[in-house]
């Protein structure tokens, strides 16, 4: 084996931006620059092999790295935004990151799926199909999971649990970089939780739950998971959406509110997490993140029938109920922002 690809890879698009980056100093015949690895102000780079990168403290550190450089031009778009936006991940990260994203997309129109094409709880066949892809079955979960091993920090292509859960519901941020992947089962309905999330950007800008607020949308929904979220899309396409990944991530949601205000002003805002002790802490802390935005106005809650605890399963049980239930609330907030125009 070539010893030089044992060392770990740094990408840049060319010298210049690897010495800024690294905050080169000119030594003369080297470099002297911040270690990748430990950070420190004391790995040199030889000007007469710029493709090669080591750390001085021999006791402390002393790693070694090869620096690759691409034309911008010959990166797969996906790369090259993910070389921009997250750096601090290793060439095999990059890599691995590339490929999901590419694999998803793919998978959305070159896998067929017989769960999918049926719906999938509830959702209609184009609805499921824009959100979910179907890996089909246990080989390729396999395949799966040995390629982003080093995204996982784990390797789960010999856990037969893990490998069951073909159906993936990525989780993008507002550049369109995967941030998190949601996995259930079609294979196995009955595998206990029915929900596993992983992250597959392990970067610190990685958040934690699902946006999409199309432009000209007049109700956004917050709920307490995706399927929950699509449920909506069920009863009206252009409704907006933020789906928390679980009813005590509200944290990063609560932060979003507060630094993107301008985003819900003009909106209506309609609490749907799920009707049980979890849901309503969740509720409670989003509505006192209205409250002190000065949001109060524009929010109201989802009413839930008698037997079911959240959206997905109410859109199920009674499809003709959840749509009244959902009309209603839309009606009340058009005449609510009406009655304050008129007193205005």
């Amino acid at each position: 084996m070539d010893k030089q690809s044992l060392y770990k890879k740094l990408v840049y698009q060319n010298i210049e931006n690897a010495l800024d980056d690294l905050n080169a100093e000119d030594k003369g015949r080297y470099y002297i620059c911040n270690c990748p690895e430990c950070s420190e102000h004391e790995a040199f780079i030889y000007k007469n092999n710029t493709t090669f990168i080591q750390c001085n403290r021999e006791k402390h550190c002393g790693e070694r790295m090869l620096l690759q450089f691409y034309d911008k031009k010959s990166l797969p778009p996906e790369r090259e935004m993910i070389q921009e936006n997250f750096p601090s991940l290793s060439e095999d990260q990059k890599e691995a990151l590339t490929w999901s994203m590419r694999l998803f997309t793919f998978a959305k129109t070159g896998l067929k799926s017989e769960t999918l094409n049926n719906g999938y709880r509830g959702l209609s066949k184009e609805n499921a199909k824009e959100y979910i892809v179907d890996l089909q079955n246990k080989e390729v979960m396999q395949y799966f999971f040995k390629k982003t091993s080093s995204l996982l920090g784990k390797d789960y292509s010999n856990n037969s649990w893990m490998c069951k859960r073909n159906l993936v519901f990525p989780l993008y941020d507002e550049d369109k970089a995967l941030n998190r992947v949601l996995l259930r089962s079609s294979i196995d309905p009955t595998l206990e939780p029915k929900e596993i999330q992983l992250i597959m950007n392990p970067s610190k800008t990685t958040k934690d739950f699902f946006m999409e607020i199309p432009d000209g949308a007049n109700m956004v929904v917050f709920s307490e998971s995706l399927l929950d979220a699509l449920s909506f899309r069920e009863v009206d396409k252009k409704c907006g959406y933020i789906a928390l990944t679980g009813a005590s991530k509200t944290r990063q949601v609560q932060a979003y509110i507060k630094e993107n205000k301008d985003v819900f002003t003009n909106k209506h805002i309609l609490l749907a997490m799920d009707d049980d002790k979890a849901g309503w802490k969740a509720t409670q802390k989003l509505v006192d993140t209205l409250k002190t935005e000065g949001l109060e106005d524009n929010g109201s809650l989802f009413c839930y029938g008698d037997c079911y605890k959240d959206a997905n399963e109410f859109l199920q049980g009674n499809r003709t109920q959840f749509t009244n239930r959902y009309l209603q609330a839309t009606n009340q907030m058009q005449q609510t922002k009406e009655l304050q125009n008129q007193m205005s």
